[in-house]
């Protein structure tokens, strides 16, 4: 190869036939004399030189042949420069990606290290895109919208979308790298059995008793914060198909709805099918929906075994409630929750439901993000 050759370093985006014109002009030869000395037309060399066309591999080697210049030197302009090429047009389909990307929420964005505060639309897009890992947003549509977790329960509500599905992936980027043994259906039920006891617990210390506990049956427990317009409760997602998650968050802002969604989404677990995902969109669920009705019946015979609500139902103060809580080993935001479901008073019980603050929000926050460091 000639020192002239060895010496030009083309920039990644330069069309390979600007770096033939060099190699010519140094070399002083004509495009005509490069057409005979390589067998190829006057027009062919002509429209490399004008960029018109590039270097195709055959190309290349007769190149090599003539001008003592290897084949893969030429092939890897040519890749690189397809590849500028490809990068811009890319850049440009990202520009009417815009409008996409405003559509979720820029406080979760910024929270979780998807965005900058200096993001343009652009950048905006192409980082929305990769967190996706999708290449258009039809195929984030194809992909988040329409999977196995389906949106039917959000009927009665208007719930954003684009936002649900952007809680699913947080979820699912949170719990996936999170250590767990291999799922086992029997521990599984053990824990389940122990919860009621955290709910004697603050939320975020019930919270790391319970993920700890999770993780030893195979289940990844992890918290998300709920996102403006969307009412996720929770959801039980399995992520590659073989690994449970459960993403909660702190809809209502009550601790003994948080325990019930907790324990709801281990019943999907334990009771129905693998691979099978579920997306619960408010506390009110469909009663129509044979698999909600499941769950909520295991979280109740969980969190209430034998004839406890029974007790519960016939209380008639709030000391009577906090006695039976301390009988049953139940937290009292729990029993009281519970009362207020039986008997529509919820009056008598306001002040025993435990408020999640935003102080329990951050703590919850940390102790998801330290496990995930």
């Amino acid at each position: 190869m000639s020192s002239a050759a060895s010496e030009f370093k083309p920039d990644w985006g330069l069309h390979p036939g600007a770096v033939l014109s060099t190699v010519l002009d140094t070399r002083g030869m004509r495009q005509v004399e490069l057409a005979e000395r390589t067998g190829l037309s006057p027009k062919h060399v002509n429209q490399i030189v004008k960029q018109v066309i590039g270097i195709s591999p055959d190309v290349s080697i007769l190149l090599e042949r003539a001008l003592d210049v290897p084949a893969g030197f030429w092939m890897r302009v040519d890749t690189d420069y397809q590849a500028f090429e490809s990068r811009q047009r890319a850049e440009a389909a990202l520009g009417d990606y815009s409008t996409w990307a405003s559509k979720f929420h820029t406080g979760t964005l910024l929270r979780h290290d998807i965005i900058e505060p200096a993001d343009t639309g652009v950048t905006r897009a192409e980082k929305l895109l990769k967190l996706f890992q999708v290449a258009t947003p039809d195929a984030f549509t194809q992909t988040w919208l329409r999977p196995s977790v389906s949106f039917r329960r959000s009927q009665a509500f208007t719930v954003h979308e684009p936002n649900t599905a952007l809680w699913l992936c947080l979820v699912e980027r949170s719990a996936r790298d999170l250590p767990v043994e291999p799922f086992n259906a029997r521990k599984l039920r053990a824990v389940a059995r122990s919860i009621p006891t955290m709910t004697t617990m603050t939320v975020p210390n019930g919270f790391v008793a319970a993920r700890a506990a999770l993780a030893e049956a195979g289940v990844a427990l992890t918290f998300i914060r709920e996102i403006p317009e969307t009412r996720v409760c929770a959801a039980t997602w399995w992520i590659n198909g073989e690994r449970p998650a459960i993403g909660i968050t702190e809809r209502h802002r009550r601790s003994d709805i948080f325990w019930f969604n907790l324990v709801h989404e281990i019943g999907h677990i334990a009771r129905h099918p693998r691979r099978t995902s579920f997306l619960d969109l408010d506390i009110r669920r469909d009663a129509a929906d044979p698999a909600e009705e499941e769950a909520d019946s295991f979280a109740v015979d969980t969190l209430f075994p034998d004839k406890s609500s029974d007790l519960i139902a016939q209380a008639r103060s709030q000391r009577e409630l906090i006695i039976i809580a301390a009988r049953l080993g139940i937290g009292v935001s729990v029993v009281a929750g519970r009362y207020g479901k039986l008997t529509e008073e919820w009056k008598l019980v306001s002040r025993l439901r435990e408020q999640i603050t935003d102080d329990d929000i951050a703590t919850l926050e940390a102790i998801v993000n330290e496990t995930s460091a």
